[in-house]
């Protein structure tokens, strides 16, 4: 974990600004324990009460886990940082629109291989309404396009990578600003293949055929590329 010299007037806000940095950077990974509220204190040379409100709001802001008896830990699922959205915000505003679609591709790609193998009773039941809810969405588009996120942010979820989720909305809404005309003209046979497309790659996740899952996904994807 890295330490910076603390030069601001709230010595909590700083405490809680550098260890967000360091989550950001991967200094401090999920499940990682802290060191004690008095090592702490001597790191960034400040009292013990900066350093619990720090870490208490870091615990309310769903960052850290406090285990009474126990310390206090990294999440092992985390928000994604602040400063890291603001960056990733920028690079889609200037980004070419078609490698915007190649790494949502191989995120989601992953993301899937990944949920055929981690995910669980709930998370696969989460998958199948979100599906089930874009197949109800069929008749309208924007609905459809809404619905579609969902499905792809619950792959993401159940592959216990919600950083892959947020990107991909970036990603998703980027696109839509730009061809919002093409998405909302859609014709209804590339909807229908969407969701056959969607349909195949779940069944692929709950058998855990992973590279089919992966397969079945990228052909999902293709039919925006197009």
């Amino acid at each position: 974990m890295k330490v910076k010299d603390l030069k601001a007037s709230s010595a909590s806000d700083m405490v809680v600004k550098q260890i967000l940095e360091n989550i950001e950077s991967a200094d401090l990974k999920p499940g990682d324990k802290l060191p004690t509220q008095e090592e702490l204190g001597q790191m960034f040379s400040v009292g013990r009460s900066s350093i619990r409100e720090a870490t208490n709001a870091l615990a309310v802001m769903g960052y850290l886990d406090i285990i009474q008896g126990k310390g206090t830990f990294i999440k092992s699922k985390v928000p994604v940082p602040p400063q890291a959205k603001t960056h990733l915000n920028r690079l889609a505003e200037g980004a070419d629109l078609s490698n915007l679609i190649k790494i949502r591709e191989m995120l989601e790609c992953s993301a899937a291989e990944e949920a055929s193998v981690r995910a669980n009773e709930e998370q696969l039941a989460t998958i199948k309404r979100a599906l089930n809810k874009l197949e109800e969405c069929r008749e309208n588009v924007s609905d459809f396009l809404q619905c579609d996120l969902q499905f792809h942010k619950s792959i993401a979820s159940a592959a216990n990578n919600n950083e892959i989720g947020e990107i991909v909305e970036l990603i998703h809404n980027t696109t839509n600003d730009n061809f919002s005309v093409a998405f909302t003209t859609s014709r209804a046979d590339n909807i229908n293949q969407a969701i056959e497309t969607a349909r195949r790659a779940y069944i692929y996740i709950i058998q855990g055929e992973s590279k089919k899952a992966a397969r079945a996904l990228r052909n999902h994807l293709s039919i925006a590329k197009k």
